[in-house]
Formats: C-alpha cells, sequence, structure tokens
C-alpha cells in the first residue's frame, strides 16, 4: 500500500481504527514459509485473531492458546486438524469440547494438564497428539525431569501419543547466538531422550522469537538478516518433523493504526496535540512508548505553510501515561490532519489496555488490492462492560 493509498484511507474510514493489509501478510508468510522449507509454519493467532482466515493458505497449523481462542476458530470454520490447542490453565470443560470437535493436538504444560487430556480422551475413546511443553524457566512448560517422568510411563497412556517436544522462550529476540543456544538445548535434550529413554521424537515444535523493527532508528533489514541467520541453523535435515511457531514476525508488517488530531495547545512551553486513539489502543512496542519513534505517516488536510514545529501527542485517555510521542516533527499539523502508524499488525489489536476509562474500542478493517477496505468489526462502546447491571 503506497502513502496515497494510505491517506485515502485515512480520510474515508473512522477513526481510531486497525487496518490490517493481508496482501502484505500473505506476502510475508509465504516468504518465510519458502525460507524455512521443509519445516512447517504455524501462526499463533494470539498475535492477531482477525487474520485467522487470511493466513489459512499459508500456514499448516494454528497455536490456539485459550477457549476464547478456540471459539473463534470454530466459528471461523478452521480445519481442527489444524490446530494445536496450547496454553496453560487448560480446563476440563476446555479440553473436552476440544476434542469433541476434532482437535487431535495438544501440548501439555505440566504432568496435571497431561493427566487431564487423557483423562478426557479415554472418556471419548479418541486418539491424541500430545508435545511436551519444555519449560525455559518460567510458568510454562515443565522441567526435563517431568518430561522424562512422562516419557517413561508412556504405555500407560493408551489413548495419547507424545510425538514431541514444544519449546518457546520469549519474543523479539534479536541476537542469533542466544537462538542458537536454544535450539542447541532443546536438541540435545531430544538425544538424551532417545539414549537414555528410548523415545524417538517425531516433531519439534519451536518458537525462535524472532525480533522485528519497529522504530525509525532500527535496521529494517535486520529482521530478513535474523531470518536468514536462523535459517541456517536448520539447513541440515532432522530425523523428525520441525514446526516453526511464529505470531509477531509474520503479521507485524501488515498492520496500520488511523488516528486523528482532535486538539492542540501550548502547555509550558510545550506543543500539544491530542488525538483520538491512545496507548489503550498502541502496544506493540514493548513499553518504549514516547521514547522511540516508531514508523508513521503524516497527513495534512489543508495547504501546508512552510513551518516545523516540535509535538508531544498524547491520546484521549485522563492519565498522564497515555503519551504516544515525544519531539515529533510536524509540518504546520493542525486539528483534522492524520497520523498512521505502520507496522502494528502484531498484538495491539488485543492486547491494549480497551477498558480503562471506557473509550470506544477501534474499529477494524481488512485491507486488500482486489477488495479494498473491509469492515470486519464495527467500533465498540465499552461503558457498558464497566457498570453495574
Amino acid at each position: 500500500m503506497d502513502e496515497r493509498q494510505l491517506e485515502n484511507l485515512a480520510v474515508s474510514l473512522k477513526t481510531p481504527s486497525f487496518v490490517f493489509d493481508t496482501d502484505i501478510l500473505k506476502a510475508r508468510a509465504a516468504h518465510v514459509a519458502e525460507k524455512v522449507k521443509p519445516a512447517k509454519l504455524c501462526f499463533a493467532i494470539k498475535a492477531n485473531p482477525f487474520l485467522l482466515q487470511a493466513m489459512d493458505t499459508e500456514v499448516e497449523r494454528y497455536e490456539v492458546c485459550s477457549p476464547g481462542e478456540f471459539h473463534i476458530c470454530v466459528k471461523n470454520g478452521v480445519k481442527m486438524e489444524k490446530i494445536v490447542l496450547s496454553g496453560v490453565n487448560k480446563e476440563y470443560e476446555d479440553v473436552r469440547y476440544a476434542m469433541e470437535q476434532g482437535v487431535q493436538h495438544f501440548t501439555a504444560e505440566s504432568q496435571q494438564q497431561f493427566y487431564l487430556m487423557n483423562r478426557c480422551a479415554e472418556e471419548l475413546d479418541k486418539q491424541v497428539q500430545i508435545l511436551l511443553r519444555v519449560t525455559s524457566g518460567n510458568q510454562f512448560g515443565m522441567s526435563e525431569a517431568d518430561v522424562t517422568e512422562l516419557i517413561q510411563r508412556r504405555a500407560e497412556y493408551s489413548h495419547l501419543t507424545i510425538r514431541g517436544l514444544q519449546y518457546f522462550t520469549g519474543t523479539q529476540k534479536k541476537q542469533i547466538k542466544k537462538i542458537a543456544g536454544e535450539v542447541a538445548y532443546i536438541e540435545d535434550f531430544i538425544q538424551k531422550l532417545e539414549e537414555k529413554e528410548g523415545f524417538v521424537s517425531q516433531e519439534l515444535e519451536f518458537g525462535p522469537g524472532l525480533g522485528v523493527p519497529y522504530f525509525t532508528k532500527d535496521d529494517f533489514e535486520e529482521d530478513e538478516k535474523l531470518l536468514d541467520a536462523f535459517t541456517e541453523i536448520f539447513k541440515e535435515e532432522r530425523p523428525y518433523e520441525v514446526t516453526f511457531e511464529m505470531g509477531r514476525f509474520l503479521t507485524a508488517s501488515c498492520g496500520y493504526y488511523l488516528t486523528k488530531i482532535m486538539d492542540q495547545k501550548i502547555n509550558d512551553a510545550v506543543n500539544v496535540c491530542i488525538v483520538d486513539g491512545g496507548i489503550n489502543h498502541v502496544n506493540y512496542y514493548g513499553q518504549n512508548m514516547a521514547m522511540k519513534t516508531p514508523i508513521l505517516s503524516y497527513f495534512p488536510q489543508h495547504e501546508l505553510e512552510e513551518k516545523e514545529t516540535e509535538w508531544t501527542v498524547y491520546g484521549s485517555l485522563c492519565t498522564v501515561a497515555d503519551i504516544l510521542l515525544k519531539k515529533l516533527v510536524l509540518k504546520d499539523a493542525r486539528v483534522g490532519d492524520y497520523l498512521v502508524f505502520h507496522n502494528i499488525g502484531a498484538y495491539s489489536v488485543t492486547e491494549g489496555i480497551y477498558l480503562f476509562l471506557s473509550r470506544k474500542m477501534p474499529a477494524i478493517y481488512l485491507y486488500s488490492e482486489k477488495k479494498g477496505a473491509e469492515l470486519v468489526r464495527d467500533q465498540l462502546e465499552t461503558w457498558t462492560l464497566n457498570m453495574e447491571r
């Protein structure tokens, strides 16, 4: 999408709103999928559930981490064989419902989860594939000892097949040395399980957490370099199937956030812009709001005068924390002009503090060259959720 098209959208659509360019998304996913072959690609839908259908032809699996995300998949007609149900705190009703719907692949985050899946599978007489998640020291996954114990007792669970391991340590990693160390660790554990327990892994699901550039001073070729270095680690064929779970790395570049300047003033020699959005919508910078400047477009709606001014851009929340940008230089900015934030396709659409101060939630549009902008969710009032009934 070029700047002319982007300005047309900013002027014609409601603000604040998100626009996700599915052409960019599909091209990005296809490029990554080609790079990582023969490994499979798994889309972590928590990054952006609005892109579920657009990704269907581009990925072989969806990582689903909550009952709500699973209901989204059911409503969207996702093939159950493409889902791996993951996440902590899986409850009986949720696991049983997923199995009833036809989900065949699960991750076990604890021994208790493993036993719960076995119970549901026995009750429904289902055969289920399990990936045992190995912890990296946080609340996710299991210790090597717990994983080993389950593998030692695997013959006791006739309805469960332990297919292999799952490993993910975090996101926005930009040092290939760190990622390589994680790969070496989990593959060494796979080897130990084979040598000591006679367990041959059929699959490794690995989340590399590759970082993406966001800010004006970032190297915007860095993510491609990182992807090349990562695929170099996996250039040799493994004796087991490899699946890469990705979210941000696939979706960040396809998103735009549209907001409009609603008020201006000078407070203690600081030029202040108030926009109709805010930090309740924009949360993709890793808590770097106002400390760094993201890529954005400015679309004035008047004839420009030749003057540049430095602005602090605030959102519409009644909190001093609602600062989007500091020292943003704009030429002749006025009320009614538009700011469009780029690379906001991951997380902000669901991760913002949307109920704070009972502001409207943004509208959501999907855009493609073929179909133009399609409204997939209108702006939503939230005040009814913040009151006694």
